[in-house]
């Protein structure tokens, strides 16, 4: 989780760590959740809209592609190694058993959600496919607004557990961490690179959509 956030804000703060979070992410990091050079291409849609905006305006587009799509990369893998919890142990172990039991909480319910919704979307388009149909953007609305209903109810369920089991604030949890030596070598690494980012980095200046390096 913390080389997450160093790897994620090395990326973003310099090119040159962007470049080295996707060689860290090609060594340590090739678990991923995504699954297909289709759904690859999809998420970085946005972004390379994003960067040939950049670039129209005047700014470094491809930089703010490469950070991007770095971040993407580093944020798939982080999703596929999670374990249950885990927001949950790093929320508590930095933030105590108030503030950071209740971010953790949160983490740990937002998470959940977005693995639910993915289930949902999978079995969406299974049913879709079965019936020898192709999902479409005339029938995304119709489709995926059923998997957000799905989402809120779900929320809305588990808000009603938390106040039926008398959930005000914080809570108690002691958190475990294993850390194999693999682990320890990656997260050395991550830290080498935010360090090697922040000494030769060149800052994102935004202002409205223009990004100048």
């Amino acid at each position: 989780m913390l080389g997450t956030a160093l790897l994620s804000c090395a990326a973003w703060i310099s090119l040159s760590g962007a470049v080295l979070s996707i060689l860290w992410w090609g060594i340590w990091g090739r678990n991923t959740s995504i699954k297909s050079v289709r759904t690859f291409i999809i998420l970085l849609i946005i972004p390379a809209v994003m960067s040939i905006a950049a670039t129209w305006s005047g700014g470094d587009g491809l930089s703010y592609f490469i950070r991007i799509t770095a971040i993407l990369l580093i944020a798939s893998w982080m999703f596929a190694e999670r374990y249950p919890g885990e927001l949950l142990d790093v929320g508590v172990y930095f933030g105590g058993m108030k503030f950071g039991f209740d971010l953790g909480l949160i983490g740990e319910l937002s998470m959940s959600a977005l693995e639910v919704m993915a289930k949902e979307t999978d079995r969406v388009s299974i049913a879709i496919r079965q019936k020898g149909n192709h999902i479409s953007p005339r029938i995304i609305p119709a489709v995926f607004s059923g998997v957000v209903i799905r989402e809120l109810q779900l929320a809305q369920e588990r808000a009603i557990l938390l106040t039926l089991r008398g959930y005000t604030s914080g809570g108690t949890h002691c958190p475990t961490f294993v850390s194999p030596k693999e682990d320890r070598i990656a997260g050395a690494f991550s830290c080498a690179i935010f360090l090697f980012s922040l000494i030769a980095g060149d800052f994102f200046i935004i202002s409205g959509s223009t990004f100048i390096v």
